[in-house]
């Protein structure tokens, strides 16, 4: 099947384009918002139905490293008229996407207008355990200070750093947070009004070995869910004006075998809902090449108390409710989008993401009621990098 030929709408008058705003559905405000520098002096004048299905934002493999936008509703590519080569998408939050730079400096960016935030640059982290400075474009040096008997330096690449944003669409608000994936052991975030970062200290010691005792992270408005391969779910909370709390309460899962109940390797990630209760999502999706085989299954928190009061078991969810659909590039579920369904790209969305070599992409829909999967061939055609999926929001 043919990969759908991207739009455009700049070319068109002025006047011509008010009047197509005034007929225009959801979906074509928000095409039209896209591609035309002048969306802002008309689309005001255009309410917007409710969005029907997420969005995803694509990334074709042509050695441009630029992007495409993929509406499922009417299975059309749209094409934007900014220039986002040599951009790199860390993360994103509804409209919002964090981005980094050919000089490695990060900002947000809304990819429905012209909007931007500039983020401090990486080089403002605050710590008093280690210094943290630039070393041109593309590295850093990464330095232990608290441990005067011990030398531990890193010098991570640019191309290591990772990211997780939450933008309050209303307020404005917003946090991001960046890591290196391979070269050190913390996390550093940022939120609006700040003029520096704050670090996160992943183990009470620094040691060589990196992320060793992290297998997931998630972050839900200023909640940050820290997934421990210790069967161990760390919560914090960055609203705090003078750093984080660390707001865990008994949160130690059995995080299932690592043979899983399918009964070999499989992959697992966290998800918070909309009420702030932690899921266990796993999938076999790279472990059978029958589609029919291929599934998702969700796990909670037993309900009823494990005799060891600091441990707890996990049981099986058949339903994310009639309301909420789970985004699991996010890590979080959402009302108001199909119910029940399961949007995915890939598994190692927090790690990995950019190795080449080893692409796991596998764009579809997971339905949990029918057990079914949903794909969309209008892709197949295309070569991709990566892919994810938002939520557009006005």
């Amino acid at each position: 099947m043919e990969t759908p030929n991207p739009l455009t709408l700049s070319a068109l008058p002025h006047d011509l384009l008010r009047s197509i705003f005034e007929r225009l559905s959801f979906a074509d405000f928000h095409r039209a918002k896209i591609v035309c520098s002048t969306w802002n002096s008309i689309s005001k004048q255009t309410v917007p139905k409710e969005i029907r299905s997420p969005w995803l934002i694509l990334f074709p493999d042509d050695g441009v490293n630029g992007c495409v936008l993929y509406n499922p509703d009417e299975d059309r590519i749209y094409k934007s008229v900014r220039d986002f080569s040599g951009t790199i998408f860390l993360a994103n939050s509804g409209n919002w996407f964090l981005v980094m730079d050919s000089k490695s400096n990060l900002y947000l960016i809304d990819v429905f207008s012209e909007n931007r935030i500039d983020l401090p640059p990486l080089e403002s982290l605050m710590s008093d355990n280690f210094t943290f400075e630039r070393k041109g474009d593309k590295k850093f040096r990464w330095q232990v200070t608290n441990l005067p008997d011990a030398l531990i330096v890193r010098y991570p690449k640019a191309e290591e750093l990772r990211g997780l944003l939450w933008v309050d669409e209303k307020t404005e608000e917003f946090v991001a947070v960046w890591f290196f994936e391979y070269s050190c052991n913390f996390l550093a975030f940022h939120k609006k009004g700040d003029d520096h970062y704050r670090h996160i200290q992943l183990q009470s010691v620094l040691l060589p070995d990196v992320f060793v005792s992290v297998s997931d992270i998630v972050l839900r408005g200023y909640f940050l869910y820290i997934a421990r391969s210790t069967d161990y779910i760390q919560i914090l909370d960055l609203s705090k004006q003078q750093g984080f709390e660390d707001v865990t309460q008994n949160d130690s899962f059995n995080m299932l075998s690592r043979s899983g109940p399918w009964g070999y390797q499989i992959i697992l990630r966290i998800v918070v809902t909309t009420s702030g209760e932690v899921l266990v999502v796993i999938n076999n999706l790279y472990e059978t090449n029958i589609e029919s085989r291929k599934s998702f299954r969700l796990f909670k928190k037993d309900p009823i108390p494990h005799p060891n009061k600091h441990y707890n078991s996990l049981v099986e969810v058949d339903s994310l409710g009639d309301e909420e659909a789970l985004l699991l590039d996010l890590g979080i579920t959402v009302p108001g989008i199909e119910p029940n369904s399961i949007y995915f790209t890939r598994y190692d969305r927090v790690f990995h993401q950019w190795d080449l070599r080893d692409s796991n992409l596998d764009i579809c829909v997971f339905n949990l009621e029918t057990k079914t999967l949903k794909r969309f061939p209008s892709l197949s055609d295309m070569k991709l990098k990566d892919a994810r999926w938002f939520l557009p929001c006005i």
